[in-house]
């Protein structure tokens, strides 16, 4: 399906959402299931959800719960985890 999406889209910016996902337990980590906040987001030729910053490259968007402390938002151990697991790592800070 991503690509035909990608064919079709050609040049042009678009996205495909995977919603409804849940994060699995991983206690080895202190990881707890997660289905509120896990969704996938494959934004094509473009950086945002709201296909306003133009790119010549693809971007994944992984969507989880991040942990605040003392009010200051400190890591989103769930795509930490998760980037991991592809032996890849977190680029960018999260997005609202």
């Amino acid at each position: 399906m991503e690509d035909a999406f990608t064919a079709a889209i050609g040049l042009n910016r678009g996205e495909i959402n995977w919603r409804n996902l849940c994060w699995p337990d991983v206690p080895a980590q202190a990881l707890y299931g997660e289905c509120t906040h896990a969704e996938v987001t494959l934004l094509f030729n473009t950086r945002t959800r709201d296909l306003d910053e133009p790119a010549d490259d693809h971007t994944v968007l992984v969507h989880v719960r991040s942990i605040t402390v003392d009010g200051r938002q400190r890591t989103e151990p769930q795509a930490q985890w998760l980037a991991g697991r592809m032996g890849l790592t977190v680029l960018g800070p999260g997005q609202l």
